[in-house]
């Protein structure tokens, strides 16, 4: 498709506007307007053509006429002549004139191309006169700039190494006029220090053409005042690389110069003072470092002087930038940073910033104090840490009340549910049931054991029934995907410990083992009997050298980087996410392992896998027998009457139905008052008192206490489910003759109350 054309035609022959209007049209889209006058000349113009077409000669105007017009209206129209009559000379004149180009009438095959190349023409003049504009508009706001701002700005010819251009402020800082440059370029420097100047002049010849031209100096001025100088070049190349212009700042510095000397002065005073004290720049690099700070994050003054802070002490800046900001806006600033130290180090300051203003009372640098509160904070943390296990132990022992409370009516039904039912499928049943209560019980004393950190009582264990129960509850809760071994060899010596301990211990391992293989893997346990010689146990911290049983729980997972592993059996660390981990699991495995003589070690290689190696001292004597020894028969009574004080109605159900099952009569109390009215009534036949220590109304102790002055010499059993370390010497101090720690079963209390009244007898 054409292009559209909006073209003026000065023509007074119609025929000769139509032979116009026809050639145009094979070119053009065309709009046109056509005057034979000056007035209407004008009038046309108007109408924004862009391009004119005019014949040379008409009655009452001409083709010069009407580029005067055009000249004297400022519009940048370009004007083609097309005329039968132009003469060279005539045609030259009008080229002079303005004209861009002239044809004749009978020669208009080339009116299309002719006006395309005239509007290109235009185009490109129109383009360079704009750019021209904006090259003016740019140089007349830099001369502004240049001729306003404190710095001396200055160009110069990178081969010539004539002064193209210098600010006013030269002559402010130098005293000397910037006319002297022009003339002689190097004039400079005959203000430049002795002492500085050949270095200045190297640097000049060899670092600017480079862009590392960056200088400190001090010149002397006329009137004998010395300035110190901070210069800066860089060099304008073209297209390929070749310096054309070096441009420059100077800029005068002495005042912050002076007042930074005054700083180190200062500072140096405080170089013995334990805390780090460093003074810094706005740019934030270091001009002051005290040997305090050498102490604290190992770089010495050397060092650190001249580096930015954001380099020495901060894994990443937006700590540093909201001090900085801060600080700038009202002039102090205090907080707790987080610093590293040279080797990487980790350490928490306390740290005061203050800013330092020059005379004027502009902002040149920052003095900060910084305070190593890395151990206090570690202290603290413990401490809270600490404040949260007592809670816990609070409230683990009022669980461990309620879930005792539980367990024993069910461990003593059981007894009495095997007696009423011989046959073998209950009888497997039950024992089932029975299992299950007791492991519920061992929980419960183990989760006092950890909250109260006491001692456990420590038996013959079966690791082979251990790894077993264990692989039993991966398979059956484990994703599919991960394959669990068991490699169990047989022990020649017997292990001594907690087997509820155990079990947590190597289910928890194997839990973590199971996290780390979210995409499926191996997980193997393993045992082997060692012989641990004295390198083994100072390794790994262990208290003698003898035989051990080794088991390792080994995963494919994604291992661990060895700054983590340096940090798993830290109390509160975890790597998991928020709510999927307390941090406590592998600090209670360590204190388990500790607690039976044993060592603990962690092998572990990022993207391969992770095994946690145990150690457990076995015994010197050969393997033999069973874990724990089996009560006798339990004993029957013969018709005694028995009080049972206890604020749990189950409880006081189950064992009043269990003594009267073995031939006791008993008197059941919900609380310590009601037992004293109850023993009070029955004094003389009552044999022995069966009571709770944890009771609303009146305390088992004070009950205890309240029954001895009624009588001396009675029989008194003891019942509670958080009995703390120590209380069982205390209760036999207030007379009590056995104690039952809950939950306990049918042949316990029978076993228990047959001593008490045997020894009664005797």
């Amino acid at each position: 498709m054409n292009p559209k054309l909006r073209v003026l035609i000065l023509e007074d022959n119609l025929a000769d506007v139509e032979l116009l209007i026809r050639e145009l049209r094979r070119d053009f889209q065309l709009e046109w307007a056509c005057a034979d006058d000056a007035q209407n000349f004008l009038a046309a113009l108007s109408t924004n053509p862009e391009i004119i077409l005019s014949d040379y000669n008409m009655p009452t105007f001409d083709a010069p006429q009407a580029l005067e017009l055009l000249l004297q209206s400022g519009r940048d129209i370009p004007f083609i002549i097309v005329s039968g009559t132009v003469g060279e000379e005539q045609a030259v004149e009008c080229m002079r004139r303005g004209a861009a180009d002239y044809l004749l009438k009978d020669r208009l095959t080339r009116l299309g191309s002719s006006i395309k190349h005239t509007l290109e023409q235009s185009r490109l003049r129109q383009e360079q006169t704009r750019m021209q504009e904006r090259l003016r508009q740019s140089e007349e706001r830099f001369r502004e700039m240049a001729e306003n701002i404190q710095e001396v700005f200055w160009s110069a010819d990178a081969r010539l190494g004539s002064v193209l251009y210098v600010s006013s402020a030269y002559e402010v800082i130098w005293g000397r006029s910037r006319e002297s440059l022009y003339t002689a370029p190097l004039s400079w420097m005959d203000s430049i220090h002795q002492d500085d100047r050949e270095r200045v002049r190297l640097a000049q010849t060899s670092k600017q053409t480079a862009g590392k031209y960056d200088e400190i100096y001090r010149i002397i001025r006329p009137d004998g005042t010395m300035r110190w100088i901070r210069a800066r070049a860089f060099p304008v190349r073209d297209a390929t690389g070749v310096a054309l212009r070096i441009v420059g700042v100077a800029q005068d510095i002495t005042e912050s110069k002076l007042t930074h000397d005054r700083l180190r002065q200062q500072a140096s005073l405080l170089d013995k003072a334990k805390d780090a004290i460093l003074v810094r720049d706005l740019q934030n690099r270091v001009i002051y470092w005290n040997e305090g700070a050498t102490r604290l994050y190992g770089w010495t003054a050397k060092e650190a002087v001249g580096r930015l802070v954001m380099d020495l002490l901060y894994r990443s800046p937006a700590q540093l930038q909201a001090a900085m900001q801060n600080v700038m806006v009202h002039g102090e600033w205090a907080g707790e940073l987080q610093h590293l130290t040279k080797d990487g180090k980790t350490v928490l300051v306390e740290s005061h910033w203050t800013l330092v203003r020059d005379d004027d009372g502009r902002p040149i640098g920052i003095f900060s104090i910084n305070t190593d509160i890395t151990e206090k904070k570690r202290l603290e943390q413990q401490f809270l840490r600490a404040q949260r296990l007592e809670n816990i132990g609070t409230l683990a022992s009022g669980i461990a009340h309620d879930l005792n409370n539980v367990l024993s009516p069910i461990l003593m039904s059981i007894d009495l549910l095997k007696m009423a039912c011989q046959d073998e499928r209950s009888q497997c049943m039950l024992s089932t049931i029975d299992a299950s209560a007791r492991r519920g019980a061992d929980m419960v004393r183990q989760i006092l054991s950890f909250a109260r950190g006491s001692e456990s009582q420590h038996t013959q264990i079966d690791l082979r029934q251990i790894i077993h129960d264990i692989g039993h509850l991966i398979r059956e809760t484990f994703p599919k995907n991960i394959q669990s071994v068991a490699e169990v060899a047989e022990i020649s010596r017997p292990v001594l410990g907690n087997q509820t301990q155990i079990h947590q211990v190597l289910l928890n391992l194997c839990v973590n083992a199971r996290d780390a293989m979210p995409s499926g893997g191996r997980l193997s346990i393993a045992t082997t009997e060692i012989m641990a010689d004295e390198a083994l146990v100072a390794k790994h911290g262990g208290k003698k050298s003898g035989p051990y049983v080794l088991i390792e729980v080994a995963d494919t997972g994604t291992g661990m980087p060895p700054e983590v592993v340096e940090k798993i059996f830290d109390p509160f660390y975890t790597t998991k996410e928020i709510g999927k981990g307390t941090g406590l699991g592998l600090s209670t495995v360590l204190s388990i392992i500790k607690s039976h003589g044993g060592m603990l070690e962690v092998r572990s290689v990022q993207g391969m896998g992770t095994t946690f190696a145990i150690y457990l001292p076995l015994e010197l004597v050969p393997a033999g027998g069973k874990a724990a020894e089996s009560l006798e028969p339990a004993p029957h009574g013969k018709g005694e009457l028995i009080l049972v004080v206890d604020d749990e109605q189950a409880v006081r159900t189950i064992t009043q139905q269990t003594l009267e099952v073995f031939g006791y009569r008993v008197l059941v109390a919900a609380d310590g008052a009601q037992a004293l009215a109850l023993y009070l009534e029955h004094r003389d036949e009552v044999a022995a008192v069966i009571t709770d220590l944890m009771m609303p109304v009146m305390s088992g102790e004070t009950t205890v206490q309240l029954l001895r002055r009624i009588n001396p010499e009675v029989k008194i059993i003891a019942c509670s489910g958080v009995a703390k370390e120590g209380s069982i010497e205390h209760l036999q101090r207030l007379g009590i003759n056995q104690v039952l720690s809950k939950p306990f079963t049918t042949p316990e209390i029978l076993h228990a109350l047959n001593q008490v009244l045997s020894a009664q007898a005797a």
